[in-house]
């Protein structure tokens, strides 16, 4: 029997759900939250399952595509919550969503292109002055590019083909089979921030022992006020807060690590979407019950 599904698509100008049913290759792995791949007019989008109805009302449903992820993006709490925010702001449901959806996740599906029959050539000569002969050149050029590189994704084929319409060639290609074609979804923009820390490696005491013998007079005393502000930190400590309390640059870091009294090593920042948020807040200050506003 053929399950049917309520999903809200991520194109923020669109407001609710529409209908599509699931298909039996993925009976039992769509669930409520769960992002997938659906054909949307004349595209190809991301949207979220909303929840299970028994029956459409539309009378030609399309099919879910592709699962993206095996886990939900979405739990019943954040679909509760977006809905509930839509009616009362009347904003969007889509736009409402694309807040709770994690952070750097692109909103447009992407094309794999993939050789599936890699010593195919083209049975018409080349050099033979025809209507077909830009589509063979631009297919030769295809051909060799997915030969060379492996799979690609339609828009990293774009950079190679500029102002060229390599995309109907793709597409007769396809249809005889010397390609495969699939929806996927770009990585995400947001990558990871990493800064490097400096944290000691022995005990106070025995830093404090070797105080001394941390280098000549030029660089003594500011080894000697790292060391000192490092024995004060119960965890690592962004370098740069180091250089600014001490004085000392990262060839002193170094010696120190050198020495074995201190570590040094990335650290994952967790990036904070409500900082700037946070920053204009802090820019009032409350006096006597009144809001002050203060200028950066």
């Amino acid at each position: 029997m053929t399950s049917f599904v309520q999903i809200v698509v991520n194109v923020p100008a669109i407001a609710g759900v529409f209908d599509y049913a699931v298909p039996e290759s993925l009976a039992g792995k769509v669930g409520v939250g769960h992002l997938v791949i659906v054909p949307f007019g004349k595209q190809t989008v991301q949207g979220v399952v909303f929840r299970f109805i028994d029956q459409s009302s539309m009378r030609d449903v399309k099919e879910v595509i592709e699962l993206v992820d095996p886990e939900p993006v979405l739990t019943q709490a954040q679909i509760a919550l977006a809905e509930a925010m839509a009616e009362s702001t009347l904003a969007p449901l889509a736009a409402v969503v694309g807040l709770f959806l994690p952070v750097g996740l692109s909103q447009q599906v992407d094309t794999l292109y993939e050789l599936r029959i890699t010593n195919y050539e083209s049975q018409v000569d080349s050099k033979t002055i025809s209507p077909k002969t830009q589509r063979l050149t631009i297919e030769d050029r295809l051909l060799n590019l997915l030969r060379t590189r492996g799979s690609l994704r339609g828009r990293q084929i774009d950079t190679h083909f500029a102002k060229v319409d390599w995309r109907k060639t793709a597409g007769f290609l396809v249809r005889k089979g010397v390609l495969s074609v699939r929806s996927v979804l770009p990585p995400p923009r947001v990558r990871s921030k990493y800064i490097r820390v400096a944290q000691l490696a022995v005990t106070p005491e025995e830093a404090e022992v070797e105080m001394p013998n941390l280098g000549t007079k030029q660089t003594l005393a500011r080894r000697q006020s790292a060391l000192r502000f490092l024995i004060q930190q119960p965890e690592a400590i962004n370098v740069s807060w180091v250089y600014a309390e001490s004085g000392c640059n990262l060839a002193d870091l170094q010696e120190l690590e050198e020495r074995g009294l201190i570590r040094l090593f990335e650290s994952e920042v967790f990036r904070d979407p409500l900082e700037k948020t946070s920053r204009q807040v802090n820019t009032e200050t409350r006096v006597s019950g009144q809001v002050i506003e203060l200028t950066p």
